[in-house]
């Protein structure tokens, strides 16, 4: 019964040394080091035509199917603008190369919202006016093909990944979810022409039916009033769910990048290499990107984030020199605190590493990792 005792008041006070720690300090002098921001594109048109979704058609996208649409455009410019009004204090109020690293995944909406979210956060100014007419200028976006990416993994090649992930979705907990909605699978077979046999296809009538509220709300075909949206979100969010089911799964979808943004910040507080480092790392990736990685981190709610949404990690060195990360999750109306299991919102660097220590990975040992036996 002491032992109990003594290990409840050692995680009691592991707990909360860091908020401890914090509040020795003087909290108006906290730095903001540099911030590491992953955000989903904006809104895009239908990926695929269903055959009985007749606004789901090429002939009604001008802009291509699962290409940007112009709303999804703005709404990265505005999050441009919104990211520039929280770190102006950071940033140069022109663009610096050195100062910023953007790098997207290889598809031309997360690339386009890369684009469009730089032209609000970095407006031209003075020099960089190149066109009276053009209130705009070209800033880097780094990428390479998604089969060989070694941060965002998703579409690279891992026999482990593959067999875990087909287990997950053979096990008993998906068969009885398929089962318990069989109804709703035949109802929207029959009103799609498209076969709907488990979360996979709800997902595609989802984000079909979700482009289209976006877009133009008289798109919607008429038997979307019947549907139960709650439901339908449930199951949409169980397809990004099972990507991480496991630990070998959340660490062979999530290592990788958890590696990346460590080393970036690293980086950041050795003497020796943080006068070079960029003080914002930006990445445009998908939904599927937040969801592992958020699920991975013990943070997801189970719904898709929506268009735009972004993850936030901020490196912060207080005035005795103590460095903790915030971490974020921005929504169209929100920024919501995070905290990771293990640490509190405001947690030391250290044990926020420690934290999630179990799913970093490196390149290097993720391709070992995805090949053994």
């Amino acid at each position: 019964m002491i032992g109990f005792v003594v290990l409840g008041v050692l995680l009691f006070f592991t707990s909360d040394v860091d908020a401890a720690a914090r509040r020795t300090d003087d909290v108006g002098a906290e730095e903001l080091i540099t911030v590491v921001t992953l955000f989903r594109h904006g809104d895009r048109a239908p990926k695929l035509s269903i055959p009985k979704i007749k606004y789901s058609h090429a002939s009604y996208w001008p802009m291509g199917l699962g290409e940007l649409t112009q709303f999804g455009i703005q709404r990265l410019y505005s999050l441009g603008q919104w990211l520039r009004k929280r770190y102006d204090a950071l940033l140069s109020p022109i663009y610096h190369a050195g100062e910023i690293y953007v790098r997207s995944t290889d598809r031309d909406r997360a690339l386009m919202s890369a684009y469009a979210n730089l032209a609000g956060l970095y407006p031209p100014k003075g020099f960089q006016l190149w066109d009276s007419g053009v209130a705009w200028q070209p800033i880097p976006v780094h990428t390479v093909p998604r089969d060989i990416d070694d941060v965002i993994v998703e579409k690279r090649t891992c026999p482990k990944y593959d067999a875990l992930l087909k287990d997950t979705i053979n096990s008993d907990y998906y068969i009885e979810i398929n089962e318990k909605n069989a109804d709703l699978y035949k109802n929207m077979s029959e009103w799609t022409g498209f076969e709907v046999k488990d979360v996979t296809d709800i997902n595609l009538i989802h984000s079909t039916l979700t482009s289209m509220k976006h877009y133009n709300l008289s798109y919607l075909p008429q038997w979307e009033k019947y549907v139960d949206w709650d439901l339908l979100e449930f199951l949409n969010g169980l397809k990004y769910k099972r990507y991480t089911t496991t630990l070998s799964m959340k660490r062979l979808r999530s290592g990788p990048f958890i590696d990346y943004i460590f080393k970036h910040m690293d980086k950041a507080i050795s003497p020796d290499q943080s006068s070079s480092v960029p003080k914002m790392l930006m990445i445009s990736a998908h939904g599927t990107t937040l969801s592992i990685i958020l699920n991975s981190m013990g943070v997801f709610d189970g719904h898709l984030p929506g268009s735009a949404f972004t993850v936030l990690w901020e490196l912060k060195r207080t005035q005795c020199g103590r460095y903790f990360v915030n971490l974020y999750l921005k929504s169209d109306s929100d920024l919501k605190k995070l905290a990771v299991r293990g640490c509190e919102f405001e947690c030391s660097y250290e044990n926020f590493k420690s934290a999630l220590s179990n799913i970093t990975l490196d390149i290097d040992s993720w391709i070992k990792e995805c090949y053994e036996c």
